[in-house]
């Protein structure tokens, strides 16, 4: 498992498990209830140009980290042999 998402105090939090964490460069990602609008398992994004990212981590087949293109921000934590599960978001960015 690469991230353990839960739901906690009207909060999502989703946690980077492992040497995960290090790749990521993040401990977790808080989001408010209210802003996420939707879930999807996304197969097709592993395929999509993922956009900027500095620092950048990069192992063969492995995205992780904060990403920018076209003006939004994303946030990877993701194998290309797992399912890509996509949170959709009300704000555009909360990786600052």
């Amino acid at each position: 498992m690469l991230n353990k998402v839960t739901i906690k105090n009207h909060q999502l939090l989703v946690v980077p498990q492992g040497i995960n964490k290090l790749a990521a460069l993040k401990n977790k990602i808080e989001v408010p209830i209210q802003n996420v609008v939707g879930a999807s398992i996304d197969t097709g994004i592993l395929n999509d140009s993922k956009g900027l990212r500095a620092p950048e981590t990069f192992l063969p087949e492995y995205w992780t980290g904060s990403f920018k293109k076209d003006g939004e921000e994303s946030f990877f934590n993701i194998k290309r042999e797992n399912k890509p599960v996509v949170i959709q978001l009300k704000t555009k960015s909360i990786l600052g």
